[in-house]
């Protein structure tokens, strides 16, 4: 393969700017095998060492993925992260509570963070002093 996909390089070439980016990412999931990133042209060729990379981003339990691709789950995590919130709605009916609050769901890393959120968007300071003197006026 010695061309690559759109404007990214392919085979060893795409090989090398994929280590040079993500060296550490690299070299954790080979010392996790028990091969070490030195050994390259010695115990294994570079043709190897791309297909144990190929394979490494495929695999979202590998630093490579996480590296290359940030942070995913597998099929198995969005699983038990269904299940979690099945028991949580189950248990919640299941209580009898005609006013207790609806379970919320397992945070997924691709949904934005819940939580309070004060204003909409920042204001002059200049509007802000004229406020807080406002207030200050009012309490005292």
């Amino acid at each position: 393969m010695a061309e690559g996909l759109g404007d990214q390089p392919g085979g060893i070439f795409g090989l090398v700017e994929l280590i040079d980016e993500h060296y550490e990412a690299v070299e954790a999931d080979l010392l996790d095998r028990g091969w070490r990133l030195s050994e390259v042209g010695g115990s294994f060729s570079w043709r190897d060492l791309l297909v144990m990379v190929r394979r490494f981003q495929r695999d979202p339990e590998t630093a490579t993925a996480r590296a290359v691709h940030g942070e995913r789950w597998s099929v198995t995590d969005q699983l038990l992260a269904a299940l979690i919130d099945l028991l949580q709605i189950g248990n919640w009916q299941r209580a009898g509570k005609k006013h207790a609050p609806k379970p919320k769901p397992f945070q997924r890393p691709w949904e934005k963070p819940r939580g309070r959120k004060f204003g909409s968007k920042p204001i002059a300071l200049s509007k802000f002093n004229d406020w807080w003197e406002s207030k200050r006026q009012k309490r005292g």
